[in-house]
């Protein structure tokens, strides 16, 4: 039964690409667009399979453990209606009569010290609504998941096509082709829904920079805003600097734009030390090491052989900037081919070859590199600040190396895409050719 709902679930999804109105919006062939989703889909069951042979405790695999949780709570749908919504809501949910569905979860309480939302609790509501519609099938909610990470995709290259002009088929390849991103953000998990809340926030703060009085795009901003805090705070404080910059320079006519984005970016420093000051628990060097001594306990529990000693986090800004440097140089730089050997590892190889390919892709930025002007400038700024704050947190607390590749990845596209605007379109060679390939609309 299972096969038979996720072939009819996976065709319909397939008809809705090609023949829905809302999928003509985009610069993108149809067929093009279903490609990259049958690449998700294929990526999506490969993490599956891979999880299934690495993780025997399944509780502790999580593509497995959201989904595995969310069971509990569906099964209230039928037993209980007004539960389930409370459970779905959070609104009195901690009552004495679900105690016994709590008791059957591994994820729906985490450690007592944890200072911001439980974002586990989120992916859990999300399966768990889900199931009315997949009948409780694990590849029905693979589906969706790459629906979701496809059309967040989607509006971020819609966002950016115009920056682009003739440049089209590298902001394809940056967003859609890069194989941890694929991988990552096709299974069970946070990055698929946080694809898609990136490229809706990203999309109408875009939009909205270019028409502020725009009450449509700044609800687009709130709304997906407020699910970026439910799932993965810290990418919503990485973006948001860079965010705040491009608004600025792009409503003073791109002047002066390296100016005004270090005083956005001293603004959002002087706010975090002065929020430490006032709150210590709350703030996000608090965060951090919580976040820090987690990863060493789950690698500890798991057993995991990619671990790297870091710098230690202390109760202080003078123990993160030195930790930056170590922090930066791990984000970019590993994995590197032995880690993914010793001992053997096929996500971290594979991550680690892509690395060499993104090494690749310096070095032709700085073969073909050509001199920005002021609004290619601003854009730069923006990728440069979300990739190297993402970089910088995700490279400080994780020690993990397969998890290490895994956090950054949002940055990735964002990465790529500023080198992409460093090239010298005079210098591409056969980029015709392969723009016809990928069928995409000049």
């Amino acid at each position: 039964m299972e096969i038979f709902c996720t072939i009819a679930w996976l065709l319909a999804i397939a008809l809705a690409i090609w023949k829905l109105p809302f999928f003509g919006r985009f610069a993108l062939q149809r067929r093009s667009i279903l490609l990259v989703y049958a690449l998700h889909v294929a990526a999506g069951v490969v993490l599956s399979v891979i999880y299934t042979l690495y993780y025997p405790q399944r509780n502790l695999a999580d593509t497995f453990k959201y989904f595995d949780d969310s069971v509990h709570i569906y099964q209230l749908l039928w037993e209980s209606p007004t539960d389930y919504l409370r459970m779905i809501t959070g609104y009195h949910c901690e009552v004495p009569q679900l105690t016994p569905v709590y008791d059957k979860m591994y994820n729906w309480y985490v450690l007592n010290n944890k200072y911001l939302y439980n974002d586990n609790r989120t992916m859990i509501r999300i399966n768990a609504v889900m199931m009315i519609f997949s009948g409780g099938y694990f590849y029905v909610h693979i589906l969706f998941f790459c629906l979701m990470s496809l059309i967040g995709k989607l509006f971020l290259f819609s966002a950016f096509e115009k920056l682009f002009i003739g440049k089209k088929a590298f902001l394809f390849s940056a967003i859609f082709l890069l194989p941890s991103v694929i991988f990552w953000s096709s299974g069970i998990l946070k990055e698929g829904f946080l694809f898609l809340l990136m490229g809706l926030f990203v999309y109408g703060f875009e939009r909205w920079s270019d028409g502020p009085k725009s009450l449509k795009y700044f609800a687009l901003i709130a709304l997906t805003s407020i699910g970026l805090f439910f799932v993965k705070f810290y990418v919503a404080v990485a973006l948001l600097p860079g965010l705040i910059s491009l608004f600025w320079i792009k409503r003073k006519g791109y002047r002066k734009p390296f100016l005004k984005a270090a005083i956005v970016h001293l603004m959002f420093i002087a706010a975090a030390v002065v929020f430490h000051i006032v709150s210590p628990f709350h703030s996000f060097l608090n965060g951090l090491q919580w976040q820090k001594k987690s990863f060493y306990g789950l690698a500890q529990v798991m057993n995991s052989g990619s671990v790297v000693q870091t710098h230690d986090l202390r109760d202080n800004f003078s123990s993160f900037f030195a930790a930056v440097p170590e922090g930066l140089f791990n984000a970019f730089l590993r994995p590197f081919i032995w880690d993914g050997l010793q001992p053997f590892s096929p996500v971290v190889l594979a991550s680690a070859l892509e690395n060499t390919l993104l090494f690749l892709v310096f070095l032709i930025t700085i073969l073909w590199f050509k001199k920005p002007d002021a609004r290619t400038s601003t854009y730069l700024i923006f990728f440069a600040s979300f990739t190297l704050i993402l970089y910088t947190l995700s490279g400080v607390v994780t020690p993990i190396i397969g998890t290490l590749v895994r956090y950054k990845i949002p940055a990735m596209p964002f990465l790529v895409m500023a080198c992409a605007l460093l090239w010298d379109s005079n210098k591409f060679l056969h980029r015709r050719p392969f723009e016809a390939f990928l069928k995409i609309k000049l």
